[in-house]
């Protein structure tokens, strides 16, 4: 046999498992072609979702502007809790509760507000050990404890071991000075400003 005849069988055996592969090598290319458009088009529609998310919901603990329903169901979860902080944490001593009047005392609420957070995120969830109950028992507890039991001119509820007692508003709220405040940022960053103009 001559090497032609050769090179033609072989040929003729390698074209049938060949043609395959190659029509198969042509779908697979058709489809990531495909797919390449699928992506461009969840790109673009991702990069549309993230401008018009720029601005993020407030946290069902945002007592700033937060949803006042989100707010009042986190409040009463913490109400709620309260009894078995004051059992489980306060072991017979009046420093380390929590005294009922606490809704009463809105420092002692935004306080309270991220340390049962901090507690639920430490306490649910995960199944994994960690540190983050120790780190509570060890860090956020003493600090808020420290607050509530604060004179209540600091913003404490020291007074309120028995009963409830207001705290005194020696000093009012001042008024925000948003004109000067206004000056201020202009002078401090005049760039700011000429970027907001155009």
């Amino acid at each position: 046999m001559s090497e032609q005849s050769n090179r033609d069988e072989l040929i003729e055996l390698l074209v049938p498992i060949v043609e395959p592969l190659v029509e198969r090598q042509g779908k697979v290319e058709q489809g990531l072609q495909e797919q390449e458009a699928v992506l461009v088009e969840l790109a673009g529609q991702l990069e549309t979702l993230l401008k018009k998310s720029k601005e993020q919901e407030p946290s069902p603990w945002n007592l700033y502007q937060g949803k006042p329903e989100e707010n009042a169901e986190l409040l009463e979860e913490i109400n709620q809790w309260l009894p078995w902080f004051n059992t489980t944490y306060g072991a017979g001593q009046s420093t380390n509760m929590i005294p009922p009047c606490w809704f009463r005392h809105p420092n002692v609420v935004a306080h309270l507000m991220g340390f049962y957070v901090a507690w639920k995120s430490a306490n649910y969830g995960t199944t994994s050990p960690n540190s983050d109950l120790a780190y509570w028992n060890l860090r956020y507890l003493p600090d808020v404890l420290d607050v509530v039991n604060a004179p209540a001119d600091k913003g404490g509820m020291a007074g309120c071991r028995r009963e409830h007692r207001a705290p005194d508003r020696v000093n009012p709220v001042p008024e925000p000075l948003n004109n000067q405040f206004s000056e201020w940022l202009g002078t401090k960053y005049p760039d700011l400003e000429e970027t907001e103009n155009n």
